[in-house]
């Protein structure tokens, strides 16, 4: 029996700059940014005060009131965006029946937003105000476990929390449970509802934010010389991934195919990235074997690229290392310009921009690039969208604890080579 081939069916996105795949796509090749002034708390006396704010998001058009009060907004945005993939890959009626189906979600913080309100009313008002309901939408499976019972499947049912390449990871775990058998369907992809004071407060004392608070549209600037650190974000990325034949079978659309899929880590330091790439040197190198791919054969990088100025020059020393000559060759961008980095989400939001690169064949830009790091000198199709067909995409993802995933996407060709 031959390798299962596993593609991708399904697209559901809830972004800071745009909600819904359509909107979501609009905002990156025009370049539009997702960053503002924070407007869900009073952040004035804070050092940063800018974040990518999911904007216009309305979660009782995806649940009902009593849920939406009870839970938290990274499990909202899940919800959304799993039903906005259920909906796109046309397989409400297969949640009835007897398949097989999967759902597999990342999440690095959980119900964050939950434990600081709950927090402030334990101290504030006393232990009478603290919501029963609490203590379970905090916990990082309360999304998947809310994703299970609104699309009404509860067999099988994975959280991941490995930092930012949560979602990413949790895409992997579905692509290898897939390709042995195990389920037919799978509902995949990460999430997470971050901008909280909490959270805005500790990644300041951290020193990894942009202070660019006069132009927030600007702040986030990937391997521009002038970058001054990433910017807060949140959101969910939600796919639906199938077994080949099954997908053929009720003759669905195809995004695209998962080609490779690898994850490790440096295993160095808990806050501090390898400033010489080599967990992303290993990572890629791995993914492109496991393909039997060489670099070459990359049309575009889907880079993780948070605009720190360590991450970006390390991701670009591993891109050389690995990639050769060819690296001055092979577009890169990082759509963290726009979007921020919304931590889980961030692997499945490049996911999807890479998907819809490769059906419309315009690579997305690097926005905010203007002027040049000598440490970062390669291709990142800064400031506007490059049309240009795409066969084959590399996505990076990184995270603290020195977390790495890269996957590797593909057109879908019917007949391998």
């Amino acid at each position: 029996m031959g390798k299962r081939r596993i593609v991708i069916t399904g697209i559901g996105v809830v972004a800071p700059n745009g909600i819904g795949k359509d909107a979501f796509w609009e905002s990156l090749i025009n370049g539009q940014s997702g960053i503002k002034k924070i407007s869900s708390f009073d952040a004035s006396s804070f050092p940063v005060q800018i974040a990518g704010e999911v904007k216009n998001f309305d979660a009782c058009k995806y649940m009902d009131f009593k849920t939406v009060k009870r839970t938290g907004r990274f499990t909202h945005f899940a919800v959304a965006s799993a039903k906005m993939a259920v909906k796109d890959a046309k397989i409400e009626k297969i949640f009835s029946s007897d398949e097989q189906v999967g759902i597999y979600i990342g999440s690095a913080a959980g119900g964050r937003d939950i434990s600081e309100r709950e927090h402030i009313n334990l101290r504030e008002k006393g232990l009478q105000r603290v919501s029963p309901f609490s203590s379970a939408a905090i916990i990082a499976n309360s999304a998947a476990t809310e994703v299970s019972i609104e699309l009404g499947y509860s067999e099988r049912v994975i959280t991941v929390s490995t930092g930012c390449t949560a979602g990413l990871d949790a895409l992997g775990i579905a692509y290898n449970e897939l390709e042995e058998g195990k389920i037919d369907i799978a509902v995949a992809g990460g999430t997470d509802g971050s901008v909280t004071p909490l959270t805005l407060g500790t990644l300041c004392k951290a020193g990894i934010l942009s202070l660019h608070n006069g132009d927030p549209s600007k702040a986030s600037r990937p391997f521009d010389a002038k970058r001054s650190g990433g910017v807060l974000s949140e959101g969910a990325g939600i796919v639906i991934l199938e077994e080949l034949e099954h997908a053929l079978n009720r003759n669905a659309g195809i995004y695209g195919e998962i080609v490779s899929y690898g994850s490790s880590t440096e295993a160095s330091s808990l806050f501090e990235t390898d400033a010489n790439g080599n967990g992303f040197i290993k990572e890629m190198g791995k993914t492109l074997d496991q393909a039997c791919l060489k670099p070459e054969d990359i049309d575009y990088i889907c880079a993780h690229a948070p605009s720190d100025i360590i991450r970006d020059r390390s991701e670009t020393l591993a891109i050389k290392e690995v990639f050769g000559d060819y690296a001055y060759k092979v577009p890169i961008s990082s759509i963290k310009s726009m979007i921020g980095n919304p931590f889980a989400s961030a692997g499945l939001m490049q996911l999807i921009a890479s998907l819809m690169t490769i059906k419309e064949e315009v690579i997305p830009p690097t926005i905010n690039y203007e002027v040049p790091d000598p440490k970062c000198d390669l291709d990142y199709v800064p400031n506007k969208a490059r049309k240009n067909q795409v066969n084959t995409v590399l996505i990076n993802s990184h995270g603290f604890g020195g977390s790495n995933a890269s996957m590797i996407v593909s057109k879908f060709n019917q007949i391998l080579k």
